[in-house]
């Protein structure tokens, strides 16, 4: 016990734990600072369990998902602590959100009647060449993270993703429909399968409705979206998701 204390201890004092929101540094054990956390975090009756927004979107566009679990919401505001967080996630190596959002999600899903129980979990695919780029897939890290919590087997043997020109984030709600078209399905059965798909930030729900689309269409009867953050609302011009 007092070596792993004393081994943390020097792990933050060479690699400094610091708060992916505002840069503060934490303690080792700490993921996110009180001030952050308070900030970002989206209280589970606050959004719609459904399409997974703040403002409730169902009447208005169809999901390819069942079911949504999140913890924060997501501005459009670069100083908001949730979008820096996100971007530390992305992109300097930071994984703290992806843990810290991991417990939220599975004490939800532990305390909710609304979701029921799960068979495996599962995360939107990052094509090879841009995970050897990042070092990783944010969404697996996510999902491992939450089939650790929930004691569920991690696979990663249902969907695939092709290259693509753009980054999805780059593009309007419109392209970003089209550009789903890059997401595939292996060669698996998951008849009868209650599955939990794992992304960092639903938009549009373009992604998560296609690959969601694709785990039904190899017989999974259930799809609940796990995500860290929700946007308040979907853009105006977003069609209804596509048909696999």
């Amino acid at each position: 016990m007092i070596l792993t204390t004393l081994k943390a201890s020097l792990t933050n004092f060479i690699l400094p734990n610091r708060c992916p929101g505002c840069g503060a540094f934490l303690t080792p054990r700490e993921m996110l600072c009180p001030g952050c956390e308070e900030k970002i975090l989206l209280r589970h009756d606050d959004y719609c369990h459904v399409c997974g927004k703040i403002r409730c979107q169902c009447k208005t566009h169809r999901f390819g998902y069942d079911s949504v679990v999140l913890c924060a919401r997501y501005s459009d505001d670069p100083d908001d602590p949730a979008v820096r967080a996100v971007w530390a996630l992305k992109n300097s190596r930071n994984t703290n959100l992806a843990e810290f959002s991991a417990e939220i999600i599975a004490r939800r899903l532990r305390h909710s009647l609304t979701y029921g129980t799960f068979d495996c979990v599962t995360a939107v695919p990052m094509h090879r060449s841009k995970q050897r780029l990042r070092g990783y897939n944010q969404a697996a890290l996510i999902g491992k993270a939450l089939a650790a919590r929930l004691e569920l087997p991690y696979r990663e043997d249902m969907l695939f993703k092709t290259r693509t020109r753009q980054a999805q984030h780059n593009l309007s709600a419109a392209e970003r429909t089209l550009n789903v078209s890059s997401f595939g399905a292996k060669d698996c059965d998951l008849t009868g399968m209650r599955i939990l798909l794992c992304d960092d930030v639903l938009t549009t729900g373009a992604t998560m409705s296609r690959c969601a689309e694709l785990l039904h269409a190899c017989g999974a009867s259930y799809v609940t979206a796990a995500v860290i953050a929700t946007t308040f609302r979907l853009p105006a011009e977003i069609p209804d998701s596509p048909q696999p």
